[in-house]
């Protein structure tokens, strides 16, 4: 099985990551996991770096900079020595584990690339896709109290990941379990448990409390504000498809 997190940057992606890791859903390793989970923040990032490399390299190729927040995004098409790196890694992971994924924000942007490396040689059942979404106006602020972007530009930032991912999961028809991410902080126990219950396999309840505080959740205090409508039909759209 191979588990892909998807999710726009400050979304939980992060947690979800680490509690598929700590299950036996192998996200990565000591060796390759950036920033490196510590004893003093056991909550790491669980984000396998070998993948986040390819993902930069392929939006760089278009001339992207993801750490420029432009919300100005172009298509992105790997080069053949890019896609035989994905094509190794994959094969790699492969014969390594028998339940794997990764997780980058990034690959929102990319990952009709890795689902054209991964069918190659794994039917579409293999794949499991989860995706987590946020409101979009906490989004938005924490990228503005992070990075000092300013709301508009947060907001056609979100848009554009979650778009392009939902138009990929689309096109490529496969089952994917949708949950927003307040949902995850107001009810971890529940959100988790149907997560795994979609992934069919057994959890360690135990774990949730390592990366899920609701103390963390800053959403309520902007749930009631209002979007732009340009934006608000997207979040419309994943409360019809979420999952709980």
């Amino acid at each position: 099985m191979i588990v892909i997190v998807l999710g726009m940057h400050r979304s939980g992606t992060s947690a979800i990551s680490g509690i598929l890791h700590l299950n036996n859903i192998i996200m990565g390793s000591k060796d390759n996991f950036k920033p490196k989970p510590l004893p003093q923040n056991p909550k790491g990032f669980y984000e396998n770096y070998d993948f986040r490399k390819i993902n930069d390299q392929i939006l760089k190729k278009v001339n992207y900079n993801v750490k420029s927040l432009n919300y100005n995004i172009p298509f992105p098409l790997p080069e053949k020595k890019t896609e035989i790196k994905m094509k190794y890694l994959v094969n790699k992971q492969n014969l390594q584990y028998s339940n794997w994924g990764w997780k980058d924000p990034r690959t929102c942007l990319t990952l009709d690339h890795w689902l054209d490396i991964i069918l190659k040689n794994n039917n579409k059942e293999d794949i499991k896709i989860i995706f987590t979404i946020r409101e979009p106006l906490a989004v938005a602020n924490s990228l503005k109290k992070r990075d000092k972007l300013d709301i508009y530009s947060g907001l056609k930032l979100w848009e554009v990941y979650n778009r392009r991912a939902l138009t990929f999961i689309e096109s490529y028809n496969l089952p994917t379990f949708y949950f927003f991410y307040e949902k995850l902080i107001e009810n971890s126990n529940y959100v988790i448990s149907k997560m795994f219950e979609y992934l069919k396999i057994d959890f360690d309840k135990e774990i949730i409390s390592k990366f899920i505080d609701p103390k963390l959740n800053r959403s309520k205090e902007i749930k009631e504000s209002k979007i732009p409508i340009e934006f608000d039909y997207l979040k419309t759209k994943f409360k019809s498809l979420s999952s709980i």
